[in-house]
């Protein structure tokens, strides 16, 4: 591997991560604030409309953000301007389908549910996050990490709280769930507009203008629109299952949890699950960097550089997961208590998830591997046999046991698909995404 590649690897891999640190305090900031200014009911309640938004977005995206990524990486590799601009389009089209199945998802959470919270502002944050997360991923396929990130992980948060303090007068507030919800909606949407004049379309033109300057396509590409075409429909709807099945349980447990416990037990749970998730911020932080290298790896047909991508984001996800376990162990508990006294005796169930995003860390950029390398619907068949013992477990554990029981069933929805892809990709694709190959590298990868 070129010295040049490692030290870009290395010096964009260093800032996402310390973008994702950055992001973790801004949101546990904002979790921080918001315990202080609602009660512990009101606080649950927010909980709930969060998850619920957060889930519908995540499940509601059509598999249009994996697609342009993946898709506009492996095309400028491949110098195919004409198939970027057609993707783009395809990609905003389902997206607008995407938009109602959104709200749809919503209002059926709001109808199981007997929580009191505002609909339409519930649906205008999951709308607004569905249209971030495709906007962040169509930036990161053109190559543009700082773009794509900065508004929504760095400038939302504080931004949205400052707005809530001048709206109610000062630092030390009361706030409801439904203002708090409608402020982080309004302000992300903002966001959404502000990141599409300043850094969207900007990218899309200059990238359009180099690759359709560069004499490509190479001479061995033939693949026509037509064929391209017929691939990203079965392609989206595998990448939707993938990400509903696999990114959509996180914020799903909070809502399931929240059919069966009273709102404050929810909040509770919500917090835990929120520290807990801070673990997984490393290995987020270089899949943004990393995934669009693993698409235009598989393109350029580079096996020696996909196992080096793959290795370098375990290596470093491994080491800053089980720095972050060593703190979690430590203070996690008094984490909880500084958001609320009560929350405190949900310490168990915060080591518990943690401990499924360790071994997340673990296995690397396993998922991304899958889905930037086309490998999608063998993706799709693991988390068919995997989540569904999860799943069940989750519910079942959930309705007996609450929080702590839901804590459970996410270990083994994080734990169990990861190692059947680590276990896969080792055995059909000589690629191994986890902290293992620097132990027993896969046979058929150079050193």
């Amino acid at each position: 591997m070129s010295g040049a590649f490692a030290s870009k690897l290395m010096r964009w891999g260093s800032i996402a991560i310390v973008i994702r640190f950055v992001s973790a305090g801004l949101g546990f900031g904002l979790i921080f604030v918001l315990s202080q200014w609602m009660t512990s009911d009101e606080f649950g309640r927010y909980g709930f409309a969060f998850s619920l938004a957060t889930t519908a977005a995540l499940v509601t995206d059509l598999g249009q953000k994996r697609l342009i990524l993946r898709s506009l990486a492996a095309y400028i590799e491949r110098g195919r301007a004409d198939l970027m601009r057609a993707v783009l389009r395809h990609s905003l089209t389902v997206t607008g389908l995407g938009i109602l199945l959104t709200i749809a998802v919503v209002s059926s959470g709001a109808f199981a549910s007997d929580f009191e919270f505002s609909l339409v502002a519930t649906i205008v944050l999951a709308v607004a996050l569905l249209l971030a997360e495709f906007q962040a991923n169509l930036l990161r396929g053109l190559g543009s990490l700082l773009g794509s990130v900065m508004p929504r992980e760095v400038i939302w948060r504080p931004a949205a709280i400052a707005a809530m303090a001048i709206l109610g007068g000062g630092i030390s507030i009361v706030v409801s769930a439904d203002a708090a919800i409608w402020i982080l909606a309004l302000v992300l949407a903002a966001m959404n507009i502000i990141q599409l004049v300043l850094f969207t379309l900007p990218r899309w033109r200059k990238a359009i203008g180099e690759v359709a300057a560069d004499e490509l396509p190479r001479p061995d590409d033939g693949e026509t629109l037509a064929e391209a075409k017929s691939g990203w429909w079965p392609s989206s709807l595998r990448l939707w299952a993938v990400s509903a099945m696999n990114t959509g349980m996180l914020p799903l447990s909070v809502v399931i949890v929240g059919l069966f416990v009273s709102a404050e037990e929810t909040g509770a749970f919500f917090a835990a699950v929120r520290i807990a998730a801070l673990i997984a911020f490393p290995l987020q932080g270089l899949n943004l960097v990393t995934s669009p290298m693993l698409a235009s790896a598989n393109a350029a047909k580079d096996p020696e550089r996909l196992q080096y991508v793959a290795s370098f984001t375990a290596l470093w996800s491994t080491l800053a997961a089980l720095a972050g376990a060593l703190i979690l162990m430590l203070f996690g508990a008094f984490m909880l208590e500084i958001l609320n006294p009560d929350f405190a005796t949900s310490a168990t169930t915060l080591l518990i998830v943690m401990a499924g995003f360790v071994v997340s860390a673990m296995c690397g950029s396993s998922s991304q591997l899958m889905n930037m390398t086309g490998h999608d619907k063998e993706f799709l068949r693991i988390l068919l046999i995997a989540n569904p013992i999860g799943f069940i477990s989750l519910v079942l554990l959930s309705y007996l046991y609450g929080g702590l029981g839901a804590a459970v069933g996410l270990f083994l929805l994080k734990a169990i698909w990861n190692v059947m892809v680590v276990i896969w990709a080792r055995r059909h694709l000589r690629i191994d995404p986890s902290i293992l190959a620097f132990v027993a590298r896969p046979k058929g990868i150079s050193a």
